[in-house]
């Protein structure tokens, strides 16, 4: 069981990780996005509700 919750906060924290780096791509480098494709993702869904 122990080795469940590390394998769970490790997938957590990469997950975080990738996101506040997406986050900070989207927010100070948006000329950039083309290559990202998670950027891209979320630059569409923002389009999509604003």
């Amino acid at each position: 069981m122990k080795y469940i919750n590390r394998i769970a906060a490790s997938t957590t924290l990469v997950v975080v990780a990738f996101s506040l780096a997406t986050f900070a791509q989207i927010k100070f480098f948006p000329n950039i996005t083309d290559d990202n494709p998670v950027a891209r993702i979320v630059l569409n869904i923002e389009s999509w509700t604003s």
